[in-house]
C-alpha cells in the first residue's frame, strides 16, 4: 500500500482527499494543528457519483421507521412509509360470450386501473383463479383474455396498492 501523501499547506476544514470515490477510504480533515479522520461515510464510487449528487439530500437523518421519499424532480425527503394494501378491481362491461378485451376498473367505479407491475394482480373468473400468460394478458388497464369469457361468468381480481 502506497503511503498517504497530504497537502503541504492545507487549510482549516480541508478534507483529503477530497472526494474519495468509493466507500471504506479514510478521508481526513486539517483542524490548524493535525490531521483528524473522519467518520467513515459511504461513497457511491466516481462513475456513479453524479447520480448521488444530482439529489437534494435531507440534513438531518429521518426517523426510525421512515423512509426516503422523492418529489421527482430529485429532492428527497424523509417521510412515513406507505402501508400496504388491496383494491378490488372489476372490468367495464358485462360478458356477451364474444368479447375478449375488458378495461380494469376500481371497484364500483368506472375510474380506470393499472396494475404496476401488470404482474401484481389476481384474476378470478366465475370463483376460479386464473393462469396469467395462459388464460389472460394484462396491458396497462385493459385485460386481453385468450378465449371469451362466457356469457353471464362473474369477474373479479385484486391488486396490491401502497397508500
Amino acid at each position: 500500500m502506497a503511503a498517504l501523501v497530504f497537502p503541504p499547506s492545507p487549510t482549516v476544514g480541508q478534507r483529503f482527499p477530497a472526494n474519495p470515490g468509493t466507500s471504506a477510504v479514510s478521508q481526513w480533515s486539517w483542524d490548524g494543528t493535525k490531521w483528524n479522520t473522519v467518520p467513515v461515510s459511504v461513497s457511491l464510487g466516481s462513475p456513479n457519483q453524479a447520480a448521488y449528487n444530482d439529489y437534494q439530500w435531507p440534513a438531518a437523518d429521518g426517523t426510525s421507521g421512515h423512509q426516503l421519499t422523492t418529489d421527482g424532480a430529485g429532492n428527497l425527503t424523509w417521510t412515513v412509509k406507505g402501508n400496504p394494501s388491496l383494491q378490488v378491481i372489476e372490468v367495464d362491461a358485462a360478458f356477451d360470450g364474444v368479447q375478449s378485451v375488458f378495461g380494469l376498473v376500481k371497484a364500483g367505479t368506472a375510474t380506470p386501473f393499472t396494475p404496476s407491475p401488470s404482474s401484481n394482480i389476481v384474476v378470478f373468473l366465475g370463483g376460479v383463479p386464473q393462469t396469467p400468460g395462459f388464460a389472460y394478458t394484462i396491458a396497462a388497464n385493459t385485460i386481453i383474455f385468450t378465449a371469451s369469457p362466457l356469457t353471464g361468468s362473474t369477474f373479479y381480481a385484486i391488486s396490491t396498492v401502497i397508500d
